[in-house]
Formats: structure tokens, sequence, C-alpha cells
């Protein structure tokens, strides 16, 4: 399943599988293609993300007579207060897969290094106060939006980044439901998911001697880490 720029002449393509085109100025995508889900049977990502979200605190304790029935916090019936406050902690470890589905160039040489590495951690709207620090990289906490962004960049075999945060939910008696989804962005130079590879490149119609080079680029698009 794939499609081509306009400037493809595809009677070329369907007669020669060649992919014969005029180029237009400036940067344009010259083919998009899919492959089919029963192909890739098992796709393996490169990278992982192993969360450990656990949270403490008060939790509503039901309180019933003939009469009336009341649910208060258990910090509440301890202390008379009325402040509910559960407290939070997050770990976060990222590291590269010994074995991937992902299919490199001939061209590639020495260990699988995966570029510009970055996290996206949102934190749940009850969070009112968090601590981050993180063995590798930056991490950058927004506080409006409790989105947390943990930069990591290049990303070999041999580092074991990890995350730990601390957080505060104030006026909340129950953990949340659900955990939050992360997202990941990661590339890969000469590497490819279905292993379609470009097998020559030939220019005509110019005087001059043109660089040709062609190279693979393997990127996460929509990547996400669900958190049970």
């Amino acid at each position: 399943d794939w499609s081509f720029h306009p400037c493809v002449r595809y009677g070329r393509y369907e007669n020669d599988k060649v992919v014969s085109f005029v180029p237009p100025d400036g940067h344009f995508t010259l083919m998009r293609y899919r492959v089919n889900p029963s192909v890739l049977t098992t796709i393996h990502p490169p990278i992982y993300v192993h969360p450990q979200w656990t949270y403490s605190g008060p939790e509503p304790t039901t309180v019933s007579n003939t009469a009336t029935t009341a649910t208060i916090s258990a910090a509440a019936a301890t202390s008379g207060s009325a402040t509910n406050l559960i407290s939070g902690r997050v770990v976060l470890n990222v590291g590269i897969r010994s074995a991937s589905s992902l299919i490199f160039s001939s061209s590639r040489k020495g260990p699988m290094v995966v570029e510009d590495v970055s996290l996206t951690i949102p934190f749940p709207k009850a969070v009112t106060s968090a601590t981050l620090n993180v063995t590798m990289g930056t991490v950058l906490y927004d506080e409006a939006t409790k989105i947390a962004k943990w930069t990591l960049g290049r990303l070999d075999a041999t580092a074991k980044p990890q995350l730990h945060a601390t957080m505060e939910c104030e006026g909340a008696t129950r953990k949340p439901e659900a955990n939050p989804n992360i997202s990941l962005d990661w590339k890969i130079p000469l590497a490819s998911v279905s292993g379609v590879h470009i097998s020559g490149l030939s220019i005509s119609g110019e005087h001059y001697r043109p660089y040709k080079g062609v190279r693979n680029i393997t990127k996460s698009g929509r990547f996400q880490v669900r958190c049970n």
C-alpha cells in the first residue's frame, strides 16, 4: 500500500519498478507506504520504559448507622482534621533492548545507538507539588500543565537512566483510578522497520557532479507507554 508524489512517473514504476522523477523545488516527500500488519507479526521496539507509580495516604472509611451513612478519611478519623493529603512516588527505568525487530543497513558499524530520546510524563491533575531527580539528562516540570519533559539525548546499551519523583495530591482521598500514559520520542539512523531500502540512485540531465547519498532513519512517531 503506497503512494507517490505527483512528480513521479508512475508508468515507469509499474513497468520497471523504478521510481523515476523530476524533483520539485524545496523539500518534499517522494513516497509514503504502509506495511500490512500480517507481514510484521511482532514488532519489538528498540527501547523500553518500566514505570512504577505508587501512592500512600488516607483511604475513605464508611461509617453507617440506622439514620445516616457518612464517609470520612482515615486521617480525619484519627486526628479530627479535614485536610486530606495523598503522596505519591514515581520511578522510571529506561534502557535499550538487547533484541529488536529493526532491520539495520549494512553500512552501520558498531553497537546500536538511539538518538534524540525524550519522555513526556503527565502527572495527575490533583498534584500540587512534585520533586523530580534524574541520573542522566535533564528534566523540566511545568506546574501549570502538570507535565514533565525528560530529555536524554543519545542512549546506548550501557546507559541505564532512572527518574525518581515524589508528589503530593491535596484535596483527594483516593489515588487516581488510572496512571497517565508516557509519550516517548526517539530515532535510530541506518535502521528500518519494514526492510524497504533503496538499492541504487542515479541522476541524469545535470552537467555538474551532484552529491548522492541515501540514509535510512527510523523515528518513533506516536509512541506511548501505557501505565497500569
